[in-house]
């Protein structure tokens, strides 16, 4: 037995005592109503992480990196070439939007390259677990084989167990990959059931011109593997998924099976969270939402995914920027209730 099945049986619903108790404390203090989604979000992380006693969070930003094969059809306003100046930018410059994040939300940064289009062994602290020089372009061909799949899934998994090993119990997953918002348009249609019209936006803000043309793309991409079933999420991830996703896939999965948290950041992470859902729906257990991305399907998606978004700023960065910013109102909320519940200051814990 593999690692992907032996992770998904060990992957168990939270505990809904844990989550009654915290509910249950936040009313001696004040009553749940006044504070709000804030009581929701301490009761999930505690009982995803199986904390009677809460613990303030040790979080951890994962940007996984990887080319996409469609993005030599023209469906982004950038080049290819922009995947390796960002997945570089995060560890030598540390410039990106994503670093100051990271900084602002308390989460140390790992960076792993899925499959960049070029050598990237130069790069200082980068993990590198290329499944390819990129993907196949999924207009012609599957974006990748199954077995590439469960090896990025696989990856994915091995490197959360590493850094639960390392105290970690809170996951911001994030993604860097020119033309991703293309895969996730895809992905997001065959699980929800949408249009190409309904699930495919603007991604890097692309000009009409561009967005008739992705839109066109994935409805001629959505025809041709029409025969895929929704609930094989495996398949739905080879035939049109990165391997950036499939490397946050088994992030999902292996915070689950290790009862730690994953926060998703946009339209991409919700992607994958569909894939993981379809292979242990269990996995939802262990996911929150974070911001309402401005991408059009990106509702739907969390529609699917039975969550709600906490707030609605209209970023389109990806790259765990929404989820940095819900990781900080997780550490303010598990701070607010500790506080509330031992009588001492916010500044003393």
């Amino acid at each position: 037995m593999g690692l992907l099945e032996t992770t998904c049986e060990r992957i168990e619903k939270r505990s809904t005592d844990i989550e009654e108790s915290i509910i249950e404390a936040w009313h001696t203090v004040g009553g749940t109503v006044a504070y709000g989604k804030l009581v929701p979000i301490v009761a999930q992380y505690a009982a995803a992480t199986g904390q009677v006693d809460v613990q303030i969070p040790k979080p951890c930003m994962i940007i996984a990196s990887a080319d996409h094969g469609v993005a030599d059809m023209g469906v982004s306003a950038y080049p290819k070439e922009t995947t390796i100046g960002m997945t570089q930018n995060y560890l030598i410059p540390k410039g990106a939007g994503a670093n100051s994040l990271a900084n602002y939300c308390g989460a140390d940064m790992e960076v792993i390259d899925m499959g960049v289009a070029a050598d990237m062994s130069w790069v200082p602290g980068l993990r590198i677990h290329k499944l390819g020089m990129g993907t196949k372009n999924f207009v012609e061909e599957p974006a990748m084989t199954r077995e590439q799949a469960i090896e990025g899934i696989e990856a994915g998994i091995a490197l959360v167990k590493e850094k639960i090993q390392e105290g970690y119990n809170v996951f911001l997953v994030g993604e860097m990959g020119i033309a991703n918002t293309t895969a996730s348009a895809l992905m997001t249609a065959k699980f929800a059931g949408l249009t190409a019209e309904e699930a495919t936006g603007r991604g890097s803000n692309i000009s009409d011109e561009r967005l008739k043309l992705k839109q066109r793309i994935v409805h001629d991409v959505l025809e041709k593997y029409k025969d895929i079933d929704k609930n094989d999420g495996i398949g739905i991830l080879s035939a049109v998924g990165g391997f950036e996703f499939a490397c946050i896939v088994g992030i999902m999965l292996g915070a689950a099976a290790h009862k730690a948290l994953v926060i998703i950041d946009g339209f991409n992470t919700s992607a994958c969270a569909l894939v993981a859902k379809s292979i242990e729906p269990n996995t939802m257990d262990y996911i929150m939402a974070s911001h309402l991305s401005a991408e059009k399907a990106a509702k739907s998606a969390l529609d699917n995914l039975g969550l709600e978004a906490y707030v609605d700023l209209k970023l389109c960065l990806g790259e765990a920027s929404g989820g940095s910013i819900q990781m900080g109102m997780l550490d303010l909320a598990v701070r607010m209730y500790l506080a509330l519940q031992g009588g001492v200051s916010y500044e003393s814990i």
